[in-house]
């Protein structure tokens, strides 16, 4: 019988994870500029935008965050209380957040979230946090769930 590697699930949904962002900010970049390059490499003063912090309101708060930081680890870096059972897996739901203001702030969402959010949450607008990263102000109320 031949020796079979089997990749742990984790390790998977890891990588489709990370190409499936990878894949929507290049989305995002070219809905946004019409070119698919970094901004950097064609205009010096996008590069000094994007360099930038970016203002979230969590509630009554509000916080700076670098670009491209998901609202989870934006979250976790100011001492906000929310929570993520999974560790920001995109798998228990549990840092679903309800977007108050400016969700073009945000990343486009994949339909792995769209799935771990469910039909009604995904058509009222809410995010994971672990995975909508921030491109802009936004604001968002995270629901005291437990």
């Amino acid at each position: 019988m031949a020796d079979r590697t089997v990749l742990p699930l984790r390790l998977i949904r890891a990588g489709l994870r990370a190409a499936s962002r990878v894949g929507a900010g290049v989305a995002d970049r070219v809905a946004r500029t019409g070119v698919a390059t970094h901004p950097a490499v064609v205009d010096p003063q996008a590069a000094a935008t994007a360099r930038r912090p970016v203002m979230i309101r969590f509630g009554d708060r509000e916080v700076a965050v670098e670009r491209g930081r998901t609202l989870l680890e934006a979250a976790r870096e100011h001492d906000v209380d929310l929570r993520s059972y999974c560790g920001g897996n995109c798998s228990c739901g549990t840092c679903r957040v309800e977007i108050v203001a400016r969700p073009e702030g945000l990343s486009r969402r994949q339909s792995m979230e769209e799935f771990a959010l469910g039909m009604d949450a995904a058509r009222r607008g809410d995010r994971l946090a672990c995975q909508a990263e921030v491109l802009g102000p936004v604001e968002v109320r995270v629901p005291d769930w437990f």
